[in-house]
């Protein structure tokens, strides 16, 4: 792109009147004219036979066009005025104990290009153009750095290998040493869990048997939330999720029941390969499922996993209770219209048949009440088809 020639004087020229840095590239860049350049470089691609020059004819062209398009100009579009500040959730101040504060890399950033655009604003009346063109310089590399276009331009920021957000983004040597593959997709899941299967008739309807240590990590974040809001700061909040302190004991038991784990067997192939289940703390390393829900998952227990993950938000743990649950699940298409997937089987039958059928070989005994009679059997004192009468 070529700026408009200056025509040439005879006039002496006041150097110090001259525009210099970036208002002199904004004047410039503004005295590009798209569609005349648009016009000429068409011209030219068709009489180019070099594939690079051809190459770097079209980029221009893309660049004037877009231009053209959003119907802005090239000092509109190429030149920053004012340097992006994103609000503190972006750059936080995090406590790290001990009365140490550790700040975001972009801080020190910030820190360090403001220094140096308010030494530049004390020179600007005391030294001419010419004379700032180191203190300029600076300023160009200071935002380069915020960007992570750059190096930081202190030596205490370099020292420390302070980055901006492109770097941070991206990485210093590559993808992988950006922030999504070195910090999320490379670490270890936090917040889920995998198992084999095993039957485990003793559950609530909407319940699942689940390993103590497993569901300890995996409601760490909803303890150490739920300890916050109680009043505790973070660090001795996280303190008594590692201690498993009485506190944090607490709310682990006040949150299991309030908070459904999220269960899937792969392949996923229906919707009730998903579901939820409020979970039971065990002993051990597998997962205990309710018989009953086996056709769901279109499992049996001859080695089948789960895997289990923990809803963070209030939207996902409140889309879980209201469609996820066992309860949601009882009518599906696979078995036809109104016929329930979940329905007694085999040994459930066979138990639904022995518990109703009185053993009339025992002597019938009374109860004032199906409460007194449930009291009995509990404490030994009837069978399970012990014949009885209530009222």
């Amino acid at each position: 792109m070529e700026a408009k020639s200056m025509a040439k004087t005879d006039t002496p020229v006041d150097v110090d009147s001259l525009l210099a840095g970036g208002n002199a590239m904004k004047e410039m860049l503004a005295d590009v004219e798209l569609a005349p350049q648009i016009s000429a470089l068409k011209k030219e691609l068709q009489t180019t036979r070099s594939v690079s020059k051809k190459d770097a004819i079209v980029k221009k062209i893309k660049y004037l066009s877009g231009l053209e398009k959003l119907n802005m100009t090239a000092d509109q579009a190429y030149v920053l005025n004012h340097v992006p500040l994103p609000p503190p959730q972006m750059r936080p101040v995090i406590p790290m104990g001990n009365n140490k504060i550790e700040y975001a890399d972009v801080n020190y950033l910030y820190k360090d290009h403001m220094y140096v655009n308010n030494v530049m604003k004390d020179m600007l009346p005391l030294y001419s153009h010419d004379q700032m063109v180191d203190q300029r310089k600076a300023l160009n590399d200071g935002v380069k750095a915020v960007f992570g276009l750059g190096d930081a331009i202190t030596g205490a920021s370099r020292g420390k290998d302070k980055k901006g957000y492109i770097r941070q983004i991206s990485g210093d040597t590559g993808p992988k040493t950006g922030l999504f593959q070195s910090k999320l997709l490379s670490k270890k899941q936090d917040f889920s869990g995998r198992a084999t299967i095993y039957a485990e008739p003793n559950l609530g309807f909407n319940e699942m048997a689940v390993p103590k240590d497993m569901l300890w990590d995996m409601y760490k974040l909803h303890i150490i939330r739920d300890l916050v809001r109680n009043g505790m700061n973070l660090i001795s909040a996280r303190q008594a999720w590692d201690d498993r302190t009485s506190a944090a004991m607490g709310s682990f038991n006040k949150l299991i029941k309030e908070i459904p784990i999220i269960a899937n067997r792969a392949p996923t192939l229906m919707r009730t390969n998903i579901t939820a289940h409020f979970p039971v703390p065990v002993d051990g390393k597998t997962l205990g499922v309710n018989p009953l829900h086996l056709p769901m998952y279109a499992g049996d227990y001859d080695g089948d996993a789960l895997s289990i993950y923990t809803p963070k938000t209030p939207e996902a743990i409140q889309e879980a209770k209201e469609k996820l649950l066992p309860q949601h699940h009882i009518h599906d298409y696979r078995r036809g219209l109104n016929s329930s997937m979940v329905a007694p089987g085999h040994e459930a039958i066979l138990g639904s048949m022995h518990m109703t059928e009185p053993d009339m070989s025992q002597k019938p005994v009374h109860f004032k009440s199906e409460q007194e009679a449930l009291q009995a059997l509990k404490e030994g004192k009837i069978k399970e088809n012990t014949p009885l009468t209530i009222g």
